[in-house]
């Protein structure tokens, strides 16, 4: 098909000599050719765009190394506070930016369910003045060896070509739980949190829902709560052994 284009434009100033034609046509094909592959090009560079544009977002989550509890009051008034590092890159380009919409975390398998409510920003530390030196507007809460800094709750985007990190933080109570209500009264302070999460070990699930690029359900298993340990410190961290995530993107 080149071959005939090449010849059909000669035909407009033919050449006098065969030699002459036989250049002429070798240049008209180098022509055609590298216009062609411009095009295609340019056709599938379009349609690349066009498909990433009805993408949208491509979150990829990565699993937590770890999960933190700690206790957030004071008597029988405390409650037990899970937080989980939400590691998130959006492989999507800069106009296709995301959301976070919901997370919830069922620290037991087949138990109740707790939303998130916030940021937590741990610090590990032992300075006695940690707490003085709190950020304005944050909630800080001092334990030994651990300043948990709660930014409270926020709208968590994810811009196109982003890296978001955040510790999303779950209370483990009873007015942030869904589900059956007796299984739920288990965790209505943090002894009461400790008992039902001890003795078995940790089977913790985060579900979350993006506005564009939908669900993810985050798995890590690990060793058992340390009651003794967590009871006397007010703190300590589970790591995962064993993680998943599921519901990654097509792209």
């Amino acid at each position: 098909m080149i071959e005939d284009v090449a010849n059909l434009m000669m035909d407009d100033d033919p050449p006098s000599t065969p030699q002459e034609r036989e250049a002429a046509r070798d240049a008209w094909h180098t022509r055609i050719t590298i216009g062609a592959a411009g095009f295609f090009l340019a056709v599938m560079l379009a349609a690349i765009n066009a498909i990433a544009a009805l993408r949208g977002s491509t979150i990829v989550v990565q699993p937590p190394e770890q999960v933190l509890l700690y206790r957030d009051g004071e008597g029988e008034n405390a409650v037990l506070t899970m937080a989980v590092r939400l590691a998130m890159i959006n492989a999507a380009n800069a106009e296709q930016g995301d959301v976070l919409m919901e997370a919830s975390m069922t620290p037991v398998v087949g138990g109740p369910s707790f939303k998130f409510t916030g940021i937590v920003k741990p610090v590990f530390t032992n300075d006695p003045q940690a707490a003085s030196k709190c950020d304005i507007g944050a909630r800080c809460i001092a334990l030994p060896g651990l300043l948990a800094i709660e930014q409270g709750d926020e709208i968590i985007d994810v811009p196109g070509g982003s890296v978001r990190s955040p510790y999303l933080t779950y209370p483990i109570t009873d007015w942030n739980c869904e589900g059956d209500a007796k299984a739920c009264a288990k965790f209505a302070n943090f002894d009461g949190a400790v008992a039902a999460l001890g003795g078995q070990p940790s089977g913790i699930t985060v579900a979350v829902r993006y506005f564009s690029d939908g669900k993810r359900r985050i798995n890590c298993a690990g060793r058992a709560i340390d009651q003794t340990y967590i009871r006397k410190t007010g703190w300590m961290t589970v790591r995962c052994q064993q993680v998943g995530v599921t519901g990654a993107p097509w792209f």
